[in-house]
């Protein structure tokens, strides 16, 4: 019997997984409802619905590409969402120009720049820069760090699905490049001296996005 092509597993995944999604959701809900306000639970159920919430939507992103190789077609304020996840992650920004709109899906772009950080702390980095800059019809940006690096002969082969040498799913870089791809943008690596630098291209929100 064969396997699954890896790039079909987002969907599947995503598919599998919405139903046991929402019966926590209920669960947490219910759990809520019976806590008092002074009850110090509370506040961490409302994480954990918070939580639970974010993942139902990104979720249904995944879901909407895997079934339409579409995005959303929303405003994204792309030097905000650099800043936050950035900040989320203690990595250095460098924010250069005026505030960057691109279209498309917010969560599914927080997640590139997440798998993008969480990579680099896998191969070692102890420090992270992520620089955003608006050139011509793009925004551009470069995601810098100190880690291990990437072989140049590995370049042209690290966003492909399955490929990895960590012995993990090898999933990461390739939904990166399939996320970007929908929303009309571009990754490239670029080894350095010591690390590697992710340059992503995104079309400005006057362009066109895979939605449009």
């Amino acid at each position: 019997m064969k396997g699954v092509a890896p790039e079909r597993l987002p969907g599947l995944i995503g598919h599998e997984l919405r139903n046991p999604l929402a019966a926590a959701v209920t669960g947490a809900m219910l759990a809520r409802e019976m806590s008092d306000t002074d009850d110090p639970r509370a506040p961490v159920l409302d994480g954990v619905l918070r939580d639970l919430d974010r993942a139902a939507r990104l979720l249904d992103s995944w879901l909407q590409l895997a079934r339409t190789a579409n995005v959303q077609n929303d405003p994204v304020r792309l030097d905000q969402l650099v800043r936050s996840v950035a900040g989320r992650n203690r990595v250095d920004v460098v924010v250069a120009g005026e505030p960057t709109m691109v279209r498309g899906d917010e969560l599914l772009l927080e997640r590139v720049f997440e798998n993008l950080f969480d990579n680099a702390r896998k191969a070692g980095a102890a420090r992270i820069r992520v620089a955003l800059q608006g050139l011509g019809d793009d925004a551009v940006v470069h995601v810098e760090d100190d880690g291990c690096g990437v072989p140049r002969e590995d370049v042209e082969r690290i966003f492909a699905p399955g490929w990895s040498t960590r012995g993990s799913a090898g999933l990461g870089l390739h939904t990166v490049a399939t996320t970007l791809a929908a929303h009309g943008g571009c990754i490239r690596c670029v080894p350095l001296a010591r690390g590697t630098r992710f340059s992503i291209t995104l079309p400005l929100a006057a362009q066109a996005v895979g939605s449009a």
